[in-house]
Formats: structure tokens, C-alpha cells, sequence
């Protein structure tokens, strides 16, 4: 009978150990449960925090590819226009292209010899030399303001009061070539 006590009470305290540790169990395995639910938690909020700013990262890059777009058709459009504007001044200067020293020399042959040449051709070339300096000085400044505005038109001389016939054709010429391709890029 003792024997029966004491195994009746080594199996209840074994049967209540076995019960406590499976409530135990239990409850950790709640606990980590919780734990983990925690933790998947903060990896979704973490992960869309990181594409929030992914997807803001992209907005601003869009944003500045279309401003950087924007910006690039509006300088296209005012380097055409002033390419348009400057190709009939460049055609003006080729047309009206004279020298201070030629016309020195026709009123020198004027004067010379007065039958050989007139005065209304001195005239005539005078007026045709106010119209070239002034073609030649708009010329100049419209040059400069298509380099300002990433134009490139390379120029073989640097000194515009002196233009050779030639130089202004070569000009010209590179001044069209370009108003053609503006013209494409529109």
C-alpha cells in the first residue's frame, strides 16, 4: 500500500510536470508565435517603407528626365529660331560682301579716271557697305547668342570687321546646315 502511495504519487507528480511543461510549451510557442508575427510585421512596414521611397526615388528621376526633356525641346526650338533668324542675315552679308578698300579704290577710279567709272557706282557700293557692316554686326551678335545656346558653329577667322567672301560662305553654309538639323530635331 505504501508502495501504491508512493507510485500513485511519483506518476501525479510526473502526470502534473508533464502538464505544466506541455502549458509551458505552449504558451512559448504562443510567445514565439507573437514574436514572429512581430517581426513579419516589421519586415512588411520595413519593406514598404523601402518602396515608398524606391517609388519616390523613381517619381523624382521621371520628373527630372522630363524636366531635363522639357528644357532641351525649349532650347531645340529657340536655337531653330535663331538659326532662322540668322541664316538671312548671313545670306544678306554674303550678297551685300564689300571692302572698305575696294570702295577706296573705285572712288580713287572715279576720281582717276572719270569716264571708266561713275559716281552713282561709288554711291551704290558705299550704300551696299553700310548694309554689309550692319549685316555683319547682327551676324556677330546672333553667332554668340547660338553658342549660348549650344550651337556649334565654328568660325575660321575671329575678327569680324575683317570676313573674307570665302569665310562668310563657309559660314553661311554651317549656318544652314544647322538650321536643317534643328529643323529635324523638332
Amino acid at each position: 500500500m505504501l508502495v501504491e502511495l508512493l507510485a500513485g504519487a511519483a506518476f501525479g507528480f510526473l502526470g502534473g510536470l508533464m502538464t505544466a511543461w506541455r502549458i509551458a510549451a505552449k504558451g512559448a510557442v504562443l510567445a514565439w508565435l507573437e514574436d514572429l508575427r512581430d517581426v513579419v510585421q516589421v519586415r512588411k512596414t520595413d519593406r514598404r517603407k523601402k518602396q515608398a521611397i524606391r517609388h519616390a526615388k523613381l517619381d523624382q528621376q521621371v520628373a527630372a528626365d522630363v524636366t531635363a526633356k522639357e528644357a532641351e525641346r525649349k532650347r531645340v526650338r529657340r536655337a531653330h529660331a535663331e538659326l532662322k533668324m540668322a541664316l538671312p542675315v548671313a545670306n544678306e552679308a554674303l550678297r551685300s560682301h564689300t571692302s572698305q578698300s575696294f570702295l577706296d579704290t573705285l572712288a580713287y577710279a572715279s576720281r582717276t579716271f572719270p569716264t571708266l567709272t561713275d559716281r552713282s557706282e561709288v554711291d551704290t557700293e558705299r550704300a551696299k557697305l553700310v548694309r554689309y557692316l550692319a549685316a555683319i554686326d547682327q551676324l556677330s551678335s546672333q553667332v554668340e547668342t547660338l553658342s549660348g545656346l549650344g550651337v556649334d558653329i565654328t568660325r575660321r577667322f575671329s575678327d569680324w570687321s575683317e570676313v573674307s567672301y570665302l569665310d562668310l560662305k563657309v559660314l553661311t553654309a554651317k549656318i544652314d546646315k544647322a538650321t536643317k538639323e534643328y529643323a529635324l530635331k523638332l
